[in-house]
C-alpha cells in the first residue's frame, strides 16, 4: 500500500525573479532562493532525518522490550519515544506539503486517540499485526498517542509485569507503522538521495515513489511543475503561513483549548508528561524557520539569524521588525516554559497559563507583518 507522487527530475537553481514588491526584485530573487534552499536543505529535511533514524531506534528499543520484558527496557523505550517525539514537534511550522498531502500529519499525530477503541482491540480477537494496524485500523489508534498510551502512566514508563503480550503485540505494530510514516515523510522531501538498502526495501514493499529530489525540488523551484507555488514570495509566504499556523494551535488549541475546559483528556501528551516539551519545541520549530538555524539555542534569538533566512531579510529592510520578531519567538518560548510542570496537573495556574496565550497571540501578530516586507 503506498501513494505515488511522480515529478521529473530537474536540476535544483535558483527561483525566477518576482513581481515589483517591497523589497528590490533585482537582488531579491538570489537572495530568496538561498534562504528557501536553506530553509529545505539545513532545517526541513535535517529535521525529518532525525525524526525517521529515531523512529528505527524507538522500533528496536519497542521490539527489545517485548522479547525481553524488562522495566530497563521498557524505560529505553519511553526515552525513544521522547527522542522521537522532539523532531516531530520541530517540524510542526512545516506540515504542509507532503505532511498534509499524503494525509501524514494525522496518521502520526492523532489527538484525542481514541482510547476506547484501543481497549476494545486489545480485549478482542482482531488481528493487531502490522498489515491490519496499517490498513484496516483508523489514525487515532496508531501513531505517537496510541503508542505513548501504552508506553507510559502517569508521565513515567508502566511497569513492565503489567503489560500483557497482547499489548507489547499492539506496541511493536504500531511502532512499526510510525517508523514507516516517519520514513516517508522524509523521502517525499528529500527523494532518493542518500537512501540506504534498508529504507529502500521498506519504501519499495510500502509501494512509494517519488521524484529524485523529491518535494524539496518542487518547493525550490515555483511554477515549474504546477500551480502550488508561482513564485518564490508564494513559498516564503507558506513559511511564515506554516509558523503562524502552528503558533496560532500552540496558544488556542493546545494550551487554550484545555484550559478553557479544564478538562485533563484534551490535554495533548498528558500520558507521558511531555506536554509543555511539545509546546516549546513547536516555538523552536518557528525559530528555527526564522533564523535558518537547527540549533535550539535561546541566545540565537538575540541576533539576526543567519544569512540565508526570513530573519535577514527582515532585518535589511526593517531592522526593528526584526528585532521585534526574535523578541516575541523567545518570549513565548519563555513564557511556554513557565506553566508549571504538568500541564495536565496544572490547568488552574491561570496566570502563567494566561501569559503564554498572550505570548502566543503577539507572536502569532508579529509574525504576520513579515508579509508587508516580501510581497
Amino acid at each position: 500500500m503506498g501513494v505515488l507522487m511522480m515529478i521529473p527530475a530537474l536540476s535544483l537553481s535558483s527561483c525566477e525573479d518576482e513581481t515589483n514588491g517591497e523589497v528590490n526584485q533585482s537582488e531579491s530573487s538570489e537572495i530568496y532562493g538561498e534562504t528557501i534552499e536553506n530553509y529545505v536543505y539545513d532545517i526541513v529535511i535535517p529535521t525529518y532525518a532525525e525524526m525517521k533514524e529515531n523512529a528505527f531506534t524507538l522500533l528496536e528499543k519497542v521490539e527489545e522490550f517485548a522479547q525481553g520484558g524488562t522495566d530497563a527496557q521498557l524505560e529505553a523505550a519511553c526515552d525513544a519515544w521522547r527522542n522521537t517525539r522532539e523532531p516531530w514537534e520541530e517540524s510542526e511550522a512545516f506540515l504542509f506539503g507532503p505532511a498534509a498531502t499524503y494525509g501524514l500529519d494525522p496518521l502520526i499525530d492523532s489527538w484525542p486517540l481514541d482510547k476506547t477503541n484501543i481497549e476494545s482491540y486489545l480485549n478482542s480477537s482482531i488481528s493487531l499485526d502490522v498489515d491490519n494496524v496499517r490498513e484496516s485500523l483508523g489514525a487515532t489508534v496508531r501513531g505517537f498517542h496510541t503508542l505513548e498510551y501504552l508506553l507510559f502512566k502517569d508521565g513515567k514508563a508502566r511497569t513492565a509485569a503489567d503489560i500483557t503480550d497482547r499489548q507489547k503485540e499492539y506496541m511493536v505494530a504500531v511502532a512499526t507503522v510510525l517508523r514507516d510514516d516517519c520514513l516517508q515523510l522524509w523521502y517525499y522531501w528529500n527523494g532518493q538521495n542518500n537512501v540506504t538498502e534498508k529504507e529502500q526495501t521498506i519504501l519499495d514493499e510500502l509501494e512509494v515513489e517519488t521524484s529524485a529530489n523529491g518535494f524539496a525540488e518542487r518547493f525550490c523551484n515555483p511554477n515549474m511543475f504546477d500551480q502550488l507555488y508561482k513564485t518564490q514570495v508564494d513559498v516564503i509566504w507558506q513559511i511564515i503561513d506554516g509558523c503562524t499556523d502552528i503558533c496560532g494551535e500552540v496558544g488556542e488549541q493546545k494550551i487554550g483549548g484545555p484550559y478553557e475546559t479544564q478538562n485533563v483528556e484534551e490535554v495533548e501528551s498528558w500520558y507521558s508528561w511531555n506536554s509543555l516539551a511539545d509546546y516549546e519545541n513547536n516555538v523552536i520549530s518557528i525559530q528555527h524557520s526564522y533564523l535558518g538555524n537547527m540549533s535550539d539555542d535561546i541566545t540565537l534569538l538575540d541576533n539576526i539569524g543567519n544569512e540565508n533566512s526570513i530573519s535577514a531579510i527582515v532585518a535589511k529592510n526593517n531592522s526593528d521588525l526584526d528585532e521585534e520578531i526574535r523578541k516575541a519567538i523567545k518570549e513565548a518560548r519563555n513564557a511556554v516554559d513557565a506553566i508549571p510542570q504538568p500541564f495536565r496537573n496544572n490547568l488552574t495556574a491561570s496566570s502563567e497559563i494566561e501569559f503564554a496565550m498572550e505570548r502566543l497571540n503577539d507572536l502569532n501578530d508579529i509574525l504576520g507583518k513579515i508579509k508587508t516586507i516580501i510581497k
